[in-house]
């Protein structure tokens, strides 16, 4: 798994690093990984939610501070030019898709409160693992959950080699290749579902499955050799190899001039 997130990340970021360069930026910023999404419309809807997850947060934790430095007056004038910067991720990506959208639909997603379906079924899916857990059990699992890509950002900058690039992702791009990174596992986890799921019952999985990943999931190949499933029923890296395989063969084509399907976007 770690494999294949830090090439899809490091071949995505050297992509928006050409972008970048092509219209004369000093750094990667958010609009040159944004253009490398602009195809898949749920994903970028996607993100533009986690952007505004984040300009919220940014917006409750620097009301917490002026709260409890209310006091000092000399914050005050400081708070209220705080206040314009409180959307600036949302705000960045709304004027990249002002130039990318034709038709209005881009600009449409992050109006919209629709239930995303593959968000949906991984939190059913968790909801089902923890039925059966223990309190330590539970308590394992949940801190695991809190694990991510983004605390800490050195590390995850040294891991992506941004040193060796011309220019270097900005603060902005380097939370949103954090948050690609773990959808990046996420859908890896997803489709070795499937892939184990199918191994497991030896039929068409679309024939009890529904799963909003199927629809990134191509089963008209054949299968990896089967396995022994060990007691807890993990996911294999034969499962992995075999997900990924099928995911590159549905999506690599003419269309995708580079040979690399990026599972995030």
């Amino acid at each position: 798994v770690e494999d294949i997130v830090h090439t899809q990340l490091i071949t995505m970021l050297h992509q928006a690093c050409e972008g970048a360069a092509l219209r004369g930026s000093r750094v990667i910023s958010a609009e040159d990984i944004l253009f490398l999404m602009r195809r898949d419309k749920m994903k970028v809807a996607r993100l533009l939610k986690y952007l505004q997850f984040r300009d919220y947060k940014s917006k409750i934790l620097k009301t917490l501070d002026d709260e409890d430095m209310q006091q000092e007056p000399d914050n005050r004038a400081g708070a209220s030019g705080a206040a314009g910067s409180n959307q600036r991720r949302q705000r960045l990506a709304q004027d990249l898709l002002v130039l990318l959208d034709q038709t209005g639909e881009l600009l449409s997603l992050a109006e919209r409160q629709e239930l995303d379906p593959v968000k949906q079924e991984r939190m059913e899916r968790l909801e089902r693992q923890t039925r059966t857990m223990d309190q330590a059990q539970y308590s394992e699992f949940c801190e695991s959950r809190q694990l991510s890509f983004a605390k800490k950002a050195s590390k995850f900058r040294d891991w992506l080699d941004c040193s060796s690039l011309e220019l270097k992702p900005n603060s902005i791009a380097m939370e949103i290749l954090s948050y690609l990174a773990y959808e990046t596992v996420a859908q890896i986890v997803d489709l070795s579902l499937l892939v184990k799921q199918e191994m497991t019952a030896k039929t068409n999985p679309i024939s009890h499955v529904t799963s909003a990943s199927y629809i990134q999931y191509n089963t008209h190949t054949e299968s990896c050799p089967a396995t022994v499933e060990p007691p807890s029923g993990a996911i294999q890296p034969c499962h992995i190899r075999e997900a990924i395989r099928r995911y590159n063969y549905r999506h690599t084509s003419a269309y995708w001039k580079s040979g690399t399907a990026f599972l995030a976007c």
